[in-house]
């Protein structure tokens, strides 16, 4: 009993393994500086109390509740030959997770956790987890997760989906366009229709 238990063991080792390596890095700078912008407080933003950001180290769309692909991701007529090669690449991007790395430029201290560990406080205790969740990283306001970044094919329009975790009735999403001028990502609104989440 105790060698089928070992082989058992061995065998789902070897499919964890074998996830981890299958999940592509995000490795692209500029991905990166499309995160530190989404993340980085305005300047005439004065949060009460620094907190160590959590950013969930998987990459995750924005939560759809229907098969429409476009229902959140609409733009207007005028900007729709623009935007459609754009929302092409980052649905392409997020066909499947990829793993963030150390490479965000952010005002303030930061911890990658795998998703799995995030994932394992809520999976039988639901929003009960979250004690669970404050124990292991107190003072941290819950955890921030985003998509891969889809960009256009000259690097001067980014998408991407970011969203904030806090508590069982916390938390908010959205998409974000993000537009390169002089060298630098700025956000802008999307020229048409799209989702948030609060709650």
């Amino acid at each position: 009993m105790r060698v089928v238990s070992l082989i058992v063991f061995v065998l789902i080792g070897f499919v964890l393994v074998g996830r981890a390596q299958t999940a592509a890095k995000v490795e692209d700078l500029d991905a990166y500086a499309v995160y530190s912008v989404v993340f980085t407080p305005e300047a005439d933003e004065k949060p009460a109390k620094q907190r160590r950001l959590i950013i969930r180290a998987g990459t995750s769309d924005y939560p759809r509740y229907s098969n429409e692909p476009d229902e959140c991701l609409k733009p207007d007529d005028a900007n729709e030959a623009r935007l459609r090669p754009l929302i092409n690449s980052y649905r392409e991007a997020n066909k499947s997770m990829s793993v963030l790395q150390r490479k965000f430029s952010l005002p303030f201290e930061y911890e990658l956790v795998p998703s799995d560990v995030i994932d394992g406080f809520f999976k039988t205790k639901g929003p009960g987890g979250w004690a669970g969740f404050y124990k292991r990283f107190p003072g941290t306001g819950g955890y921030v997760e985003m998509s891969a970044v889809g960009f256009n094919s000259d690097k001067t329009l980014a998408l991407l989906y970011a969203g904030h975790s806090c508590g069982g009735l916390c938390g908010g999403g959205a998409y974000h366009l993000l537009k390169k001028v002089d060298g630098k990502w700025t956000e802008i609104n999307w020229p048409g229709t799209t989702c948030t989440w609060v709650s």
